[in-house]
């Protein structure tokens, strides 16, 4: 005689384990038979599977919306902290069996462009292996197995991750020479001259960069402000006479030793940039990330240099 109802020993099927799991996740069917790339009807079905299996409503269906009993939601919950722990070790090994190829390194969009692609095929050459880079990132590429180290302007301690301080630089007021020639270079925050306004990033670990200076209340600042979703703009924006950006100088020292962009005095000292390598806890470093870290660190040393 056989029955349907699940034993320690058998699993009911991945699919109908996963259908419900996404259920439980986004509280309701519609979602999770969206994300699932399932009908509402072979969702459904999916469901009833493990309610006739176990002899149990897992659903409430009363009132017109399916949503998850407490006993489900206990299940529910269970299953997607299972299902993390199965992508994360799967992140995990694939990161290891890609060691011996490449390295994905991700870094912020406006140091990538400006500092690391130009010199990225000439670490290729000399390590090895291929250095790749995933821009913009953050934290969670990193957590999430789509990088294997990262550089971010953040301490990695405090998001759960290792990570070493590479440099770390004073911010400084940039524009160009003909919007300088409009204005009084060392007070120019407290005599503005007409049109002239400062270029406020928003991203994060950018946005208070300038209320450092001038405090969070932008309608106080001395300056008219114009909002840039990140530094690549705010450097386009300032080659271009349009404002003031606040920038640290390695970013920019090519620009800076062109003469396309030139430093103002500042109010205060200001605000200080630090740059960290990234990595999950569990990789331990490794060869290939050091090879990375020293070739930064040239890097930027060279940079400053310059």
């Amino acid at each position: 005689m056989t029955t349907d109802t699940p034993s320690p020993r058998r699993l009911p099927p991945l699919r109908a384990l996963q259908a419900f799991a996404a259920v439980v996740r986004y509280d309701g069917m519609r979602r999770a038979a969206e994300r699932m790339h399932l009908s509402h009807a072979a969702l459904s079905q999916h469901v009833q599977h493990l309610e006739e299996a176990f002899g149990l409503r897992l659903l409430d269906r009363s009132g017109g919306r399916a949503r998850p009993t407490p006993l489900g939601r206990e299940y529910g919950e269970a299953l997607i902290a299972g299902f993390e722990q199965i992508e994360a070790a799967t992140a995990r090994l694939r990161l290891r069996g890609d060691e011996s190829r490449r390295l994905v390194l991700g870094a912020p969009t406006s140091l990538s462009v400006s500092l690391l692609l130009p010199r990225i095929d000439e670490f290729s050459a000399q390590a090895g292996f291929d250095l790749q880079l995933f821009c913009p990132a953050s934290a969670p590429d990193l957590a999430q197995a789509r990088v294997h180290a990262l550089l971010m302007h953040g301490d990695p301690r405090a998001q759960g991750l290792q990570g070493e301080l590479l440099f770390e630089q004073a911010l400084v007021p940039v524009a160009s020479p003909e919007l300088i020639a409009r204005m009084d270079s060392q007070r120019w925050w407290l005599e503005p001259a007409p049109g002239v306004r400062v270029l406020h990033v928003v991203s994060e670990g950018w946005r208070q960069d300038w209320p450092a200076w001038f405090g969070d209340d932008l309608a106080a600042w001395p300056l008219p402000q114009l909002s840039l979703s990140s530094p690549m703009p705010a450097i386009s924006a300032a080659l271009a006479g349009q404002g003031i950006a606040l920038l640290y100088p390695r970013l920019i020292a090519g620009r800076l030793a062109s003469g396309e962009l030139q430093v103002l005095a500042s109010p205060r000292p200001g605000p200080v940039k630090r740059l960290y390598l990234a990595w999950l806890p569990e990789a331990g470093g490794g060869a290939r990330l050091g090879w990375v870290r020293d070739w930064l660190l040239g890097l930027l040393r060279g940079e400053a240099a310059g």
